[in-house]
């Protein structure tokens, strides 16, 4: 893996990657692995073989951790919670973390990479809120949180409540993925993105990632601006800043 990057990859290929209490408590495992790296500024997360994640598995979930068991199963815990948590343990990793959808996202599965900060997919891939076809509610691992911010309460309702299945490029469309590629291209185009991500300040895109989601529920500009205003403060007292800044000065005044 390419400096400051590092991957993570659902692996339960013969399921299509289906969420069982396993796969929940190595995500996490590797979540917090990312988050104490200091040396990291990047994370892609991905599906082995042809999916992303099919949502939880159906046919055999598992067993939920005893109590203690893991640090992210502690006492008044439930396996509901233990999964859902995912989608705020995503949020919080300080790195930017970047879903590269390369089959079905399905239920969780579109869940966690709605949590991401960005999503590429490719051509082939899927995205369904599958909840509701289970006979539960159609709310669930944070879906009703993330997809309304990112496409707007219409689509969000229209997803959520019938359950049906969007391509790629609808998604694209919808704005649930950035940037659609061919299926063969998806891992290069996720890698050479998060090698230019990892070009700025390890200080500038943690409280970016930080501020871009504070905002999105901010009240008012002006406290968007506030925070705004403390980050480039913050920024402006730090080594690594003024030294990246004196290297970036100086290739603009060489031409390149």
């Amino acid at each position: 893996m390419a400096e400051h990057i590092t991957a993570i990859r659902l692996n339960r290929p013969e399921r299509l990657n289906a969420i069982d209490f396993a796969l929940v408590a190595e995500l996490h495992d590797a979540l917090d692995a990312v988050a104490a790296d200091d040396e990291c500024k990047v994370v892609i997360l991905t599906g082995t073989g042809r999916g992303f994640s099919a949502g939880l598995d159906l046919k055999d979930y598992g067993e939920v951790p005893e109590v203690g068991a893991h640090r992210h199963y502690p006492a008044g815990q439930t396996g509901q919670n233990f999964l859902a948590s995912l989608t705020e343990h995503l949020r919080a990793t300080p790195q930017i973390v970047i879903a590269a959808v390369n089959g079905p996202a399905f239920g969780g599965g579109l869940s966690l990479a709605l949590a991401c900060d960005l999503r590429f997919a490719a051509r082939g891939a899927s995205f369904c809120s599958a909840f509701i076809r289970t006979g539960l509610t159609g709310t669930d691992a944070g879906v009703s949180y993330l997809l309304p911010r990112l496409i707007g309460a219409a689509r969000a309702f229209d997803m959520i409540i019938t359950g049906r299945t969007v391509d790629a490029a609808e998604a694209e469309r919808m704005g649930i993925v950035s940037r659609v590629v061919d299926d063969e291209q998806l891992w290069d185009e996720a890698l050479a993105a998060a090698r230019g991500i990892a070009e700025y300040t390890t200080f500038g895109l943690r409280n970016t990632k930080e501020v871009l989601w504070h905002n999105l529920d901010t009240p008012s500009m002006g406290a968007a601006i506030a925070l705004e205003n403390r980050n480039q403060l913050l920024a402006a007292g730090q080594a690594e800043v003024w030294a990246y800044m004196e290297s970036y000065s100086g290739r603009r005044r060489g031409g390149s």
